[in-house]
């Protein structure tokens, strides 16, 4: 098959656009031929970049939805620019057209396209929490809009976790035509586990007795890069050799750099930019804290679990993710009682082994490139 996938270019560093990465990667090794749609927007130059090593990119003017000053309401009557997409999309000649959103109101104007289009599609959602839920401004209003245009969607829709699969259906009141498909990240090789830590660790200066702390990920309000200082300082008080990393910038970068210098912590907590090398990073930590305040099924994560590194997710998410605390992943409550996990190597390694058996049991992109592949040949039967 030749896949269009279609980003709805919010950026190139968040777990949306990843995706599309590891997708891609997966359906060119099954034997299909991929194709990148995206803005032309310089913010989108990355992911462009990055998909041209993996199948043809094409780009074209495009706002997204959060560059629109009515934000999903002008996306929704974007008519012109529907017209003009659906007319890009054709020219390519693709059997099937992917959709990729990052949430319920981004990129309305492309589910319209992918209807005028006529090309058999389907859509994947990563975040389905209603504007209402989120306590966004103007809730009942951006909800309302989304809400009419994804049932005026009626090709497939696709969730990576099933309580997102849930509030999907609940959101538009109609089960039928949602499904879901876990997110897949690469199985990294291990062999050399011990090698790359060492090697990282001198790099960046860790001593081999350090107890290194882990985040990677925009730093947005969503993933509380703030909450990831207070969690440090407390786990500080106990641990006094550990050392913290977070991997990606944002709007709360200035944010943190100001907290980290007011609290004299320069030589124990760092802020590090986007980077190429992030599975070696992953392997030379000691653990991987993630305190966002929700997600749909972050790649970071599963990246962190196919590096058999072991995951501290905060409570409240955790009991949204398909991993059993104590298992599979630490709980990282307000007690801090978690914290004597932090104590127990044994413990550490097993949760770290465990996780990575998960991800080769369920969550390899191989597999996710699979269940889309079935999905595909069944939208095309119905097209």
């Amino acid at each position: 098959m030749k896949i269009l996938l279609a980003s709805s270019s919010s950026g190139s560093r968040g777990g949306g656009e990843l995706y599309l990465l590891y997708l891609g990667r997966a359906l060119t090794q099954r034997g299909h031929t991929v194709v990148l749609w995206a803005s032309d927007h310089s913010r989108m130059d990355e992911l462009a970049n990055s998909f041209s090593g993996i199948g043809e990119v094409i780009r074209s003017p495009y706002r997204n939805t959060y560059d629109l000053r009515g934000r999903s309401i002008s996306s929704y009557l974007n008519l012109r620019g529907v017209g003009h997409l659906a007319r890009t999309w054709r020219k390519s000649r693709p059997d099937l057209l992917h959709v990729n959103k990052q949430n319920l109101e981004d990129g309305l104007d492309l589910l319209h396209a992918a209807r005028r289009s006529h090309l058999p599609n389907i859509c994947t959602i990563h975040l389905t929490q209603s504007a209402g839920y989120l306590k966004a401004r103007l809730a009942p209003a951006r909800d309302f809009v989304a809400r009419r245009a994804l049932r005026n969607y009626h090709n497939p829709l696709v969730t990576v976790l099933e309580n997102r699969r849930q509030d999907l259906a609940s959101f538009i009141g109609d089960s039928a035509r949602v499904h879901m498909i876990p997110n897949g990240v690469p199985l990294y090789d291990l062999a050399r586990r011990s090698v790359v830590r060492n090697a990282r660790r001198e790099d960046l200066g860790l001593g081999p007795d350090d107890l290194v702390f882990i985040a990677v990920g925009r730093m947005v309000p969503q993933k509380r890069p703030l909450e990831f200082l207070a969690r440090a300082a407390a786990i500080l008080e106990r641990f006094p050799r550990a050392k913290f990393l977070w991997v990606g910038d944002g709007a709360l970068s200035e944010s943190w750099d100001e907290w980290v210098s007011a609290h004299h912590l320069e030589k124990i907590i760092r802020r590090l930019p986007w980077r190429n090398d992030v599975p070696s990073l992953l392997m030379a930590a000691d653990v991987f804290l993630h305190v966002a305040e929700f997600e749909g099924l972050p790649l970071a994560i599963l990246e962190a679990m196919s590096a058999a590194l072991p995951c501290a997710i905060s409570a409240p998410l955790l009991a949204e993710m398909p991993f059993h605390p104590g298992r599979e992943a630490l709980a990282v409550t307000n007690d801090g009682t978690w914290m004597a996990a932090l104590e127990n190597q044994e413990k550490l390694d097993a949760i770290g082994a465990a996780s990575r058996q998960l991800v080769e049991q369920k969550y390899s992109y191989a597999s996710m490139a699979e269940a889309y592949e079935a999905l595909y040949r069944e939208a095309l039967k119905k097209a």
